[in-house]
C-alpha cells in the first residue's frame, strides 16, 4: 500500500469542496434567510451527528481491519494485529467483513428510524415553540433530512471500505464530485422558491451519487471476480464479535464526542435565542472548516500508518506523526489569521443578516480547536495499534461538558461564551494533553526528529 501526492491533493480537494459547498451555499442561506432559520438549519446540521454517534465506532474498525487484510493478514484480532508475512489479499476474510458491514449498517438505520420518528414530535415542537414563520417547511424538510440520515447510515461503510483499501484518491474525488452536485442542486432548489427545504434536497442529492459511485469503485471487475465464487472465511457474527471490542470502545468515544461538541447545540435552544445559535453555529461552522483542514494531513496517510503498524516500520510512524503536526500548526496560523481578519467583514459583503461571535469569543474557539486537532492527531496515531486506550476519559469529559453547559446556562450570565468554555474547560482538564504525551512516549519522539523531518519535509515531498 503506497500514499501519495496525488491522494493528498484529493483529500485537500475534497476538504476544499466541502468548504466550498459553505461558502458558495452558505452566503445565499444568510442572505435568503432570517437568523431565526438560519439557527434551525444549524440544529439540523447538528443532528448530522448522530449518524457517527449510531456508528458506534464500527467505521474505523472495519476499515482498519480493511486495511489489514489488504496488506497481507490473514486473520483479524480482537486487539492488535497479525503481521503480514506477504501482501497477498485473503478474498475469504475479505467476504466476511462485508457481509458483516451490510448486517450491521442495516440493523442500525432500522433503529435510527424508529428514535428519530420517535422522538421528532416531541423535540422539533419544542424547537419551533419560539419560531415566528411558517411551521410546515421545516416540518416537511425535518422528514426528509431523517430519511436522508437513515439512507447514508446504511450505506455509510462505503467510504470505509475505500479508505481500507488504500483508494484514497479515488474516495476524495467521489466527496469532491459529490460536493459539487449537493452544491448545484441546492442552488437551483433555492433559485427555484423551495425555500428552507432545498437544504436537505441538496444533501440528499449529492449523498445518492457519493454513494453509487462508492459503490462501483469498490467492486471493481477484480474484486467482483475474486469475491463472487469464494466462501467466507469468518461467518458474520463472528466477525462483528472480533470487531465489536474496540468499535464499543469507539462507539463510547463518539458518544463522548457528541456531548462536547454536538450536544452543547442540540441544548443551546433552549437557553439562547435562535438569532444567538445561528451567530454560534456560522462561526463554529467556519472554524470547523480550518479544523478540518488542520488534520486532513495525516487524516490522508491513516491507512498507511495502519499498514506501517502491521509491517512494524516504527520509523515510518514517527514520520508521519511529525508531518501532521507540522502541516497542522501551519494550517491553523494562515487560515485562523485570515478568519480573525477578515470573517465579519466577508459577511458583511454579501449582506448577512446574520454576523460572527465576538472576535475575542472566535479567539477562543480557534484556539481550542487547535487543541482538538492536535488530540485527533495523537488519538489516531493510538488508533492504529486497534486499541482504543481513551474511550473512558472521551466520555467523561462528554457528560462534564453537558453538565458543565447547564450550570452555566442556570448560574451564570455568559449566554454564547457558555458554549465555547463549557465543553473546552472539560477537554482541558485531561483530554487535550493526555494523549499526545502518550504518543510522544510511545513512538520515542524527540526535538531532534522534529528537525529532521522539517529538513527533508519539502525535500521528500508527501509521498511515503
Amino acid at each position: 500500500m503506497q500514499i501519495g501526492r496525488k491522494d493528498l491533493f484529493w483529500n485537500y480537494a475534497a476538504t476544499s469542496m466541502r468548504i466550498l459547498s459553505g461558502i458558495i451555499v452558505l452566503p445565499v442561506v444568510l442572505r435568503m434567510f432570517p437568523s431565526e432559520e438560519v439557527g434551525i438549519w444549524g440544529i439540523f446540521l447538528s443532528l448530522m451527528t448522530i449518524t457517527a454517534l449510531l456508528d458506534f465506532g464500527f467505521s474505523n474498525s472495519f476499515s482498519r481491519n480493511v486495511t489489514y487484510v489488504y496488506s497481507g493478514a490473514k486473520e483479524l484480532k480482537v486487539k492488535g494485529y497479525s503481521v503480514a508475512e506477504t501482501s497477498e489479499v485473503d478474498y475469504g476474510l475479505l467476504k466476511s467483513l462485508l457481509l458483516a458491514m451490510k448486517r450491521y449498517y442495516g440493523i442500525i438505520a432500522i433503529v435510527f428510524l424508529i428514535i428519530f420518528l420517535s422522538a421528532s414530535p416531541f423535540y422539533l415542537s419544542s424547537v419551533l415553540a419560539q419560531y415566528s414563520g411558517d411551521k410546515q417547511p421545516i416540518w416537511i424538510a425535518w422528514y426528509i433530512f431523517g430519511g436522508v440520515l437513515a439512507y447514508e447510515l446504511y450505506t455509510f461503510y462505503y467510504g470505509s471500505i475505500l479508505q481500507g483499501r488504500g483508494l484514497i484518491k479515488r474516495n476524495m474525488q467521489i466527496v469532491a464530485f459529490s460536493q459539487s452536485i449537493r452544491i448545484i442542486a441546492t442552488l437551483t432548489f433555492l433559485f427555484a422558491g423551495l425555500g428552507f427545504i432545498s437544504l436537505v434536497l441538496g444533501l440528499l442529492t449529492g449523498s445518492i451519487i457519493n454513494r453509487i459511485l462508492s459503490y462501483y469503485v469498490f467492486y471493481d471487475k477484480v474484486t467482483r471476480t475474486n469475491l463472487r465464487n469464494i466462501v467466507p472465511t469468518e461467518i458474520t457474527s463472528k466477525v462483528i464479535k472480533i470487531v465489536l471490542p474496540n468499535s464499543v470502545r469507539l462507539g463510547l468515544v463518539a458518544l463522548g464526542s457528541f456531548g462536547i461538541h454536538q450536544a452543547i447545540v442540540l441544548i443551546s435552544p433552549f437557553y439562547l435565542s435562535l438569532p444567538e445559535v445561528a451567530s454560534y453555529t456560522i462561526s463554529r461552522q467556519l472554524v470547523m472548516f480550518i479544523y478540518s483542514f488542520g488534520f486532513t494531513w495525516l487524516a490522508t496517510f491513516i491507512p498507511q500508518l495502519s499498514h506501517y503498524r502491521v509491517r512494524q516500520d516504527y520509523n515510518g510512524v514517527k514520520r508521519l506523526y511529525i508531518k501532521g503536526t507540522i502541516n497542522m500548526i501551519f494550517i491553523f496560523i494562515v487560515l485562523g489569521t485570515a478568519l480573525l481578519l477578515l470573517g465579519n467583514y466577508a459577511l458583511d459583503l454579501i449582506n448577512s443578516k446574520t454576523s460572527l461571535v465576538k472576535p475575542a469569543y472566535l479567539f477562543l474557539m480557534l484556539l481550542f480547536a487547535f487543541l482538538d486537532a492536535n488530540q485527533y492527531i495523537a488519538i489516531s496515531t493510538l488508533l492504529t495499534k486497534n486499541e482504543v486506550p481513551y474511550f473512558k476519559s472521551v466520555m467523561l469529559t462528554g457528560c462534564a461538558s453537558v453538565l458543565l453547559l447547564i450550570i452555566m446556562f442556570n448560574y451564570t450570565s455568559l449566554g454564547v461564551l457558555c458554549l465555547i468554555l463549557a465543553p473546552n474547560i472539560a477537554m482541558c482538564a485531561y483530554q487535550n494533553w493526555k494523549w499526545s504525551i502518550v504518543v510522544i512516549k510511545e513512538i520515542n519522539l524527540q526535538f531532534k526528529d522534529y528537525i529532521f523531518v522539517m529538513k527533508s519535509f519539502y525535500k521528500g515531498g508527501n509521498k511515503q
